[in-house]
């Protein structure tokens, strides 16, 4: 009887668990529609009303530009492959007819090892024209297949770009939210996160006002670097056309051409330091094909990439979404616990426009658990005690740069406050589109005090530090900004993110020599230059004053010299008069 229970167990088992784990697939599969549904919904999820829609969603072609300022801009012609969705045009033009009549709808690859032979080198080598290449992705195709209820034998041009050749478009998210719903939909998280984020990219580059007054000033092009850095709600800032290597978008230079420079550092800080000089001389052995999920530390990674940390979600699941655990956010907004004694205790101001309305509390449970993501992370690699001492520092750390950005928020305020700046705000340009801004805005976004302001001045007004002062490192009115507000400019916005840069991914030349140290000498930059611009308008003052006094004696001299003459001309005349008459 014995082995009759346990023969009927072990002959139940196989047909419980297979059916335990085909309802787990069903579900699978079920998720996985709903996913597709909203990843191929991308952009009317994220810009759910029509006034988003209208800035940043429908296709205007290069008639008119993006965000609330479409109509003070033309975007560029590049700007149609940056932000395809909104300023994407069809081709046309005789040689794309030519090509068009010596070659069928169907012959794209041959066209393009014409047109673009590089393309066609890169998409051959990729999963997309060998979706079965090894059982890893052969098991992917077979849930892609169905998913769309298709069979894949590969995927081609027309698959992304569309098979009529008259209505060909760039592919945009939701065009790969049709195979890859979970990827997708895993970046579109992003946005429940607030700015900064990849999906916000195209609203964070139009929507300041220093972007459509560049145009206004006859700039447009010199802008490329703002567009391009900022084209980042696409699947190929990290998975290059036309190959779309998973393996290629795991590697850290997949982020790097974007996250390094003035003020995001990213690049260097993680490169110069020791976790990237081992990425440097062994990464090359490391299997870049394995998912992140699947990664064990010290054995298939001997340090940590960028993904591995910024993509970890906790509970060994890794996602497309590097911004999850952020709580600094890029070290540009004003967090509380700060003694400030500069304006920046007013932060911000009134202002209820995102990204500018709130304040960071770094300790609100939600920040504290994203702390606690983090030492978890680090502590794949070192002990808890290492690595919570380390996040602890880097904290404190940023508490110090706040304070000395305080100190120097102080100089300027009182340079503002005594109208000491060379040259004063009222002989300046505006601020970028200050004549239209506070109209456009009005005081429930911009707050009183900065409508009252704006609208008193015509728009010449001092904007200084976070974030509205950003505004000087990418204006080019005349005498606006002035030297002062510039050093202050580069140290807040570009010196304390070498520091905070450098401290974060334990690179400490960054972090001192390009960062706190740059910190620190531009605060005394700032004390001489305010002492030279206070003694400068005091002396201005006292010439003005001597100036006027000499005035004052000029004249009274050459009326006294004019008195003496009209008196003796008329002693004169009375006395030629007495003789004429004898």
């Amino acid at each position: 009887m014995k082995f009759l229970k346990l023969g009927a167990i072990l002959l139940a088992a196989p047909l419980l668990w297979s059916w335990h784990a085909g309802s787990l697939k069903a579900q699978s599969e079920t998720e996985l529609k709903e996913m597709q549904k909203k990843a191929t919904n991308y952009y009317d999820i994220l810009y759910p009303n029509e006034t988003l829609k209208d800035w940043f969603t429908n296709n205007v072609g290069l008639e008119k530009g993006a965000g609330p300022w479409q109509n003070v801009y033309k975007p560029v012609p590049l700007q149609m492959y940056w932000f395809p969705v909104r300023h994407y045009v069809k081709p046309d033009g005789i040689y794309y007819d030519q090509l068009l009549e010596r070659y069928k709808p169907t012959d794209c690859v041959k066209c393009h090892e014409e047109v673009t032979p590089g393309f066609v080198r890169d998409w051959e080598e990729s999963t997309h024209a060998k979706p079965r290449k090894n059982p890893r992705f052969a098991e992917k195709t077979q849930q892609i297949e169905k998913l769309i209820g298709r069979e894949i034998k590969e995927v081609t041009c027309s698959d992304c770009h569309g098979k009529d050749h008259k209505e060909l478009h760039m592919p945009t998210p939701q065009t790969c939210g049709e195979c890859h719903p979970k990827e997708t939909t895993e970046f579109m998280s992003e946005a429940e996160r607030g700015r900064p984020n990849h999906i916000d990219g195209l609203a964070a580059n139009v929507i300041p006002p220093w972007y459509p007054e560049m145009f206004r000033r006859g700039y447009p092009a010199a802008q490329f670097g703002c567009d391009l850095c900022h084209a980042t709600d696409r699947c190929n800032i990290c998975h290059s056309r036309h190959k779309f290597s998973a393996a290629e978008g795991r590697r850290p230079e997949a982020c790097m051409s974007c996250h390094m420079g003035f003020d995001h550092p990213d690049a260097e800080s993680y490169g110069e330091s020791k976790m990237g000089y081992i990425y440097h001389m062994e990464g090359e052995h490391w299997d870049w094909e394995k998912p992140l999920a699947e990664i064990v530390p010290g054995k298939d990674y001997r340090t940590p990439t960028c993904q591995f940390c910024h993509m970890d979600q906790g509970n060994g699941k890794f996602a497309h979404n590097p911004v999850t655990k952020g709580v600094w956010r890029m070290g540009t907004v004003p967090p509380k616990g700060v003694d400030y004694k500069s304006s920046l205790k007013d932060y911000p101001y009134g202002i209820n426009l995102p990204p500018m309305n709130y304040t960071l509390d770094i300790y609100s449970p939600e920040n504290k658990k994203r702390s606690e993501q983090w030492v978890a992370v680090c502590s794949k690699c070192h002990s808890p005690r290492f690595a919570r001492l380390y996040r602890e520092n880097l904290d404190n750390f940023m508490f110090e740069m706040w304070t000395l950005q305080d100190r120097a928020q102080c100089i300027l305020d009182d340079l503002a406050a005594n109208d000491e700046f060379d040259v004063p705000i009222k002989n300046r340009d505006i601020f970028p589109l200050g004549d239209v801004l506070a109209d456009a805005l009005g005081p429930g976004l911009l707050g009183d005090a900065v409508y009252n302001a704006f609208k008193t001045t015509g728009g010449k007004v001092p904007v200084i530090g976070p974030i509205l002062g950003l505004y000087g490192l990418f204006m080019t009115g005349k005498n606006n900004p002035s030297e002062i507000e510039n050093t202050y400019a580069n140290m807040w916005f570009g010196d304390k993110a070498h520091a905070y840069k450098g401290a974060a991914h334990g690179q400490q030349d960054i972090m001192w020599w390009y960062g706190s140290a740059k910190v620190y000498q531009a605060i005394n930059n700032l004390e001489s230059q305010a002492i030279a611009l206070k003694r400068g308008k005091k002396v201005d003052e006292m010439l003005a004053a001597k100036g006027r006094k000499s005035i004052a004696g000029m004249i009274g001299s050459i009326l006294g010299v004019v008195a003496v003459l009209m008196v003796g001309a008329a002693i004169w005349k009375k006395r030629r008069d007495t003789h004429c008459q004898q």
